[in-house]
């Protein structure tokens, strides 16, 4: 009997010793599934390139030529940002799962344009016009620069940066009436 407790006292320890050190793996994976700077840009990329195709599939000759003005001028950065993005989505998720998660975002993002688009279509196509032509502006902006200074609304599914906000709410502390009311007030507690 005594060696059955100390059999199962030990797988007990042998556990508790493996979960310790197992701890600080699992913690480095979850920091590894977070996307990097340029990875939520890959993934704003894809967000506007989604947004611009849907209005060169439904908003008539000008958002087509926009498009496609796009995509030649922004071609080598966009084929590199989709790289980069599907490479975060496998790092992630695992390469199966992560090449479906891939494909399942950038149709979301596309689903998401459509239905902005259902939603108020001289709207949508007036946005896609502006977000064409402050990208093919006169000046020679590279695509990760017009990306960061205009970041998506919506950006459906995705990775994570796991930023915290520099800043936010501030959050002050309230003292609790419960602890306030039981602790001894000063001049009692000076004189017992």
């Amino acid at each position: 009997m005594k060696i059955r407790v100390l059999g199962v006292v030990g797988v007990c320890a042998l556990a508790l010793c493996v979960a310790a050190g197992a701890a600080p793996k699992k913690a480095r994976v979850v920091a590894g599934k977070c996307a990097s700077p340029a990875e939520m840009s890959a993934q704003y990329t894809t967000a506007i390139q989604q947004e611009l195709m849907d209005a060169a599939l439904t908003c008539g000759e000008t958002a087509r030529v926009n498009y496609n003005a796009f995509q030649t001028r922004f071609g080598t950065e966009l084929r590199v940002s989709d790289q980069l993005m599907l490479k975060m989505f496998t790092r992630v998720m695992g390469a199966k799962i992560g090449d479906k998660a891939y494909n399942l975002f950038k149709t979301e993002l596309a689903a998401k344009a459509e239905l902005r688009r259902t939603h108020d279509h001289e709207e949508f196509c007036q946005g896609a016009t502006l977000l064409a032509g402050a990208a093919l502006g006169p000046s020679a902006l590279k695509l990760g620069e017009f990306v960061d200074d205009v970041p998506p609304a919506l950006l459906a599914g995705g990775v994570s940066s796991c930023a915290i906000p520099a800043t936010g709410p501030v959050i002050v502390p309230r003292p609790n009436p419960l602890r306030l009311a039981a602790a001894p007030s000063p001049t009692t507690a000076a004189h017992p």
